[in-house]
């Protein structure tokens, strides 16, 4: 008798028990799941919302996005204003059109090395070989080692073209090392050509 129980309290555990008794069921369905692939989404142009005919008053608005490493972040914005319920709430984003186009595009030359930069990317023009290349952090910067044995001064230029803000080289007697430091975080690849180095920073 005690045979037969104990084989039927094994069947029910078996049928009844879950696949990781360690996941919670109660957050198994809204945690928040973060990847280290960034999904690509077309560019936020502009939404409205319709407030519902009994709001009077807007308290706050929540914000949840996604970082270029992929994990989820929300920040929550304090308003406390009256709002007129008929009239919808547009969201857009800023863009500064009077220097788009020379936000946008920009060039530098440091007699062995030329910069051209469009859009989310700079070429690296050179006959040198590129050695390594890396990122570093606070500010962003991303570093290309190039062979270069001929002395030269120190170079610097102001790029002002989102997201490259300012090149540097500098002379390291076996190599030249190029500072690309960015106007904030991105996820950057560096690919190297015939005519030097290409980067895409998103």
């Amino acid at each position: 008798m005690n045979k037969v129980f104990y084989i039927s309290l094994v069947l029910a555990s078996a049928v009844l028990g879950r696949e990781n008794p360690f996941f919670s069921t109660a957050e198994s369905s809204t945690m928040p799941i973060s990847s280290n692939k960034v999904i690509q989404k077309p560019p936020l142009t502009s939404m409205t919302y319709n407030f519902p005919d009994q709001a009077r008053v807007l308290k706050e608005a929540t914000f949840t996005f996604q970082n270029v490493d992929g994990s989820l972040e929300t920040r929550k914005i304090g308003i406390d204003q009256s709002i007129d319920w008929h009239n919808p709430l547009v969201i857009s984003q800023y863009t500064a059109t009077s220097n788009t186009s020379s936000a946008r595009s920009s060039k530098a030359d440091s007699g062995f090395i030329q910069f051209v930069h469009s859009g989310n990317q700079i070429s690296l023009l050179t006959k040198d070989p590129i050695m390594r290349s890396f990122s570093l952090g606070d500010p962003s910067s991303i570093i290309v080692d190039l062979v270069h044995t001929a002395l030269f001064d120190p170079y610097e230029k102001n790029l002002e073209a989102s997201p490259y803000s300012k090149v540097k080289v500098t002379y390291h007697k076996k190599f030249a090392r190029v500072i690309l430091t960015l106007d904030g975080r991105y996820s950057c690849t560096v690919s190297k050509n015939n005519q030097g180095a290409s980067i895409i920073c998103k």
